[in-house]
């Protein structure tokens, strides 16, 4: 009997705890991605390729017309074109 009861009571304590997996699960982040703000800083504009595979990648695109993978050219400072970029994965 004694068992029983420390089970009960264990139960109750368990299931009065606050418990959200859902809720959390769905919150946005609202962090923006470091490599996007940096291609609007220096007046690009974001644009997203997929491969064949459906992998998606994330372009720069330049005034001058130059699409550079966006975190090469934030990391490094280097342009690394669309086709140079999918083919390293």
């Amino acid at each position: 009997m004694k068992k029983v009861s420390i089970l009960v009571a264990s139960f109750a304590a368990l299931s009065s705890l606050p418990f959200s997996v859902g809720a959390s699960a769905q919150k946005p982040v609202g962090m923006a991605n470091p490599a996007s703000v940096h291609c609007g800083d220096i007046g690009g504009r974001l644009v997203i390729r997929k491969d064949k595979a459906g992998n998606e990648y994330g372009f720069c695109g330049l005034p001058n017309g130059r699409l550079c993978e966006e975190w090469a050219l934030f990391r490094d400072n280097k342009c690394v074109g669309p086709k140079a970029a999918m083919r390293r994965k």
